[in-house]
Formats: structure tokens, C-alpha cells, sequence
């Protein structure tokens, strides 16, 4: 029991070291595993061993060089303009604006970059001051709907390929597949609360629907290449985001600075933030007796309750910390261990991602909204006002599915 209390003060320290702008989310959760053997006299062997599993352990070997990869091709995408083409080329096809603030922020969103809604920012204010939104409602539209792909829709998403790496056999397509009623729940929603009575006029992009078309296959090749190179090949994800790197080459006019540009787009910070989260995980899965107790309490557990822990573990850490991937690196290891079918594991680690996206999404840390909130000139009281909208039908959907999951799968 005091590795449970030692593991518990530890994470009480989480939410004042995030503060530290030195360390950042990285440095704050390797001091957090520190603090952790301390407090529940973990040997410093079973620490040194935690720490080199990180670099040592294929899965996460796979999952820190996916997100190597994707940050140098959203970096690519956006220095040689194919994001400006792909959004140009949507705007002669859809003369919605409504359905393209809809749409942009989402595909956007397939880069899974850190505050990347900056990405997709400039486009969703522009379209919505000539709908003349106020900045609350632009900030959230941003959002909603640049959240939907990255975190339940992508294979190469920071949360699918954490999954990947400690769930292997679940099938990340297959947990894919699950999240696709709660993506259509959740954009519906999204578009009831903060679209549907928007007056708009149509857009007057001029342009061959043919031709824009073509050149929407072509742009956005970087991105279906992944999926289409992972299912067909069977590739790691990074293996298969280094190969669309390559081939996005052809798509590049300045061929000589595309390494250099390549370069740039690794992102450091995040890879120093996977590794707090993979050390803080193999820390706990290395004690045994937290790792049983756990086990027993899932098991012991009525199903409903079980679901109340998931979500207090879920939302409690994605509120202190700004990021999913804590309490998906913690609970995701307890699925890991229960003595239960796949199929059952599998509908577990679907509640988690909800969960952890729910604690995630309207934590005041979460780097998306501070960055969008900037932009847009709107205050975090103004933006949750308007967000908190989306909480009850996550939620509601949350255990409608669920259950029904286990009806037809268990």
C-alpha cells in the first residue's frame, strides 16, 4: 500500500513542476519518476532499468521515431505551401464555408503536432470573421474539430501509436473502427452547438472541380500514403511515415533545402515528453504488488465501477498535466495485465481514450486551446463556456458504447 500512496504523492508534485518553463512536460515527468522511487523505495537498479527500457524496447523504439517522422512532415507540408493548395483546392470544390471550417481544422489535425491547432488557426479566422463569429465560438470550431482526427482517427496519432506500443494485439485498426460512431457523435455535436444556426454566403473560389480534385489526391498523398504503406506492407508506422517523407519530395520545389527543412521539423520537446511518459510507465509496471493490487481492483470491481476509476484516474491527470498520454501510459499497462480476451481488452482501451481525451481537452495546460485562445483574442473562461457543451455527449457516449460493444463483441 505505500507504493500506491509513494506513486500518488508523486503525481500531487506533477501539476507544480509543469509549471517550470525550463523543464517542460518532458523534464517535469522524469522528475516525477524520480520522485516516485523515492517516495515508494523503488531500488535504483529497477530506476536505472526503467530508464534504458526506454531506448531499448522496440514498441517504444517504433513510437518515438513515428513522432520523429511526423513532425519533420507536417513541417515539410507547411514550408512548400501543400497545405495552402489543399485548402485552395477544398474552397473551389465546397462553396460552404460552414462545412470547410468543418473540415480544415480535421484535416489538419492529421499532422499530430504539438499546438497544432496554430496550424489550422489562421484558416478558421479568416473564414469565420466573414460569418462574423465572435472569438469564443472561432477558438472552439478550431478545437472540436481539429481534436476528432488526431486523437480517435489516425493510426500515427501520439495516443494510437502509445496504444500500439503497449496493446499491440488489440489491432489499432480495430480500435480505429470502434472510435468511428463517437467521431460521428462528437462532430454532429460540434456542428449543433457551434455551426448549425450560423448565417453564412457562399464562397466564390473560381476554379475546374475536375482539376481540384486531381490536385487534392496529389497533396494530400503525404497522408494516405501512411495508412496505405502500414495496411498493405505491414511496415512499423515510422518505417511508413519515412517512406512518404521520401516520396513528398516530388511534391517539393525547393529540393535542395528539403532535408534542411525535414530537420527543422523535428520536434524535441515532444520526444522528450515520450520519454517522461514511457520512464514514469515502466517505473510502475516494474512493482509488482501496485500492478496486482490494480489488477484485483478491476476484477473486483462491478463493471460500472471500474468505468468511475477509469474516469477519475483519466480526467484527474489530463486536467493537472495538459496531456493524454499520462494516463494512458498508466492505465493502458493495468489493461495490459487483467487476465481477460482481447475483445475485452480491446473495449477497455476504447473507454480510456475517451476518458483520457475528455481530462486532456479541457485541462487550462493543453497547449492546443492556450495557442488558439491566443490567437483568436479569446479569454479560457469565454472558450470553456462554449466547450464544456461538447463534455455531456462525450460522456453520455462514452458508456452508451461501451456497453453496447460489450453486447456485441463479449
Amino acid at each position: 500500500m505505500y507504493q500506491i500512496i509513494g506513486i500518488a504523492a508523486a503525481f500531487i508534485c506533477l501539476p507544480f513542476l509543469t509549471r517550470i518553463k525550463r523543464l517542460g512536460f518532458g523534464g517535469a515527468l522524469l522528475i516525477t519518476g524520480l520522485l516516485m522511487s523515492l517516495f515508494a523505495g523503488i531500488a535504483p537498479e529497477t530506476v536505472k532499468d526503467s530508464l534504458i527500457a526506454v531506448f531499448t524496447t522496440s514498441s517504444l523504439q517504433n513510437s518515438m521515431l513515428a513522432v520523429i517522422m511526423i513532425g519533420m512532415l507536417g513541417t515539410i507540408l507547411k514550408r512548400y505551401g501543400i497545405l495552402d493548395k489543399i485548402v485552395r483546392n477544398l474552397e473551389v470544390l465546397i462553396h460552404n464555408p460552414k462545412i470547410i471550417l468543418m473540415l480544415l481544422p480535421a484535416i489538419l489535425g492529421m499532422l499530430p503536432v504539438p499546438g497544432g491547432a496554430m496550424l489550422s488557426a489562421p484558416f478558421v479566422k479568416d473564414i469565420s470573421e466573414n460569418m462574423h463569429l465572435a472569438a469564443n465560438r472561432r477558438t472552439v470550431i478550431n478545437l472540436a474539430f481539429r481534436h476528432v482526427t488526431p486523437m480517435f482517427l489516425i493510426p500515427f496519432g501520439s495516443s494510437m501509436l502509445l496504444v500500439n506500443s503497449i496493446l499491440p494485439e488489440i489491432g489499432i485498426y480495430r480500435l480505429i473502427a470502434l472510435n468511428i460512431p463517437l467521431a460521428i457523435c462528437y462532430v454532429i455535436a460540434a456542428y449543433q452547438f457551434f455551426l448549425r444556426n450560423v448565417a453564412y454566403e457562399p464562397t466564390q473560389a473560381q476554379g475546374s472541380a475536375g482539376v481540384a480534385v486531381k490536385n487534392l489526391v496529389i497533396n494530400f498523398f503525404p497522408i494516405y500514403s501512411i495508412v496505405l504503406i502500414n495496411l498493405i506492407f505491414g511496415f512499423p508506422m515510422w518505417i511508413s511515415v519515412l517512406i512518404s517523407l521520401i516520396l513528398t519530395v516530388f511534391l517539393s520545389q525547393e529540393k535542395r533545402t528539403y532535408l534542411q527543412t525535414a530537420w527543422k521539423g523535428v520536434n524535441f520537446s515532444t520526444l522528450f515528453m515520450l520519454i517522461g511518459v514511457y520512464f514514469v510507465q515502466n517505473l510502475i509496471k516494474s512493482q509488482a504488488g501496485v500492478m496486482q493490487l490494480c489488477s484485483n481492483l478491476f476484477l473486483s470491481s462491478s463493471g460500472l465501477s471500474v468505468l468511475f476509476v477509469i474516469m477519475l484516474i483519466s480526467v484527474v491527470l489530463g486536467l493537472a498535466t495538459g496531456l493524454n498520454l499520462v494516463s494512458l501510459g498508466i492505465l493502458l499497462p493495468l489493461i495490459q495485465m487483467l487476465p481477460i480476451s482481447v475483445d475485452e481488452k480491446l473495449i477497455y482501451v476504447f473507454f480510456v481514450c475517451i476518458w483520457s481525451f475528455i481530462g486532456y481537452y479541457y485541462s487550462p495546460l493543453h497547449l492546443c486551446q492556450i495557442l488558439s485562445n491566443s490567437y483568436m483574442g479569446c479569454s479560457m473562461g469565454e472558450a470553456f463556456k462554449e466547450n464544456i457543451k461538447l463534455m455531456p455527449v462525450l460522456a453520455i457516449a462514452s458508456f452508451v458504447l461501451y456497453y453496447f460493444y460489450r453486447l456485441v463483441l463479449l
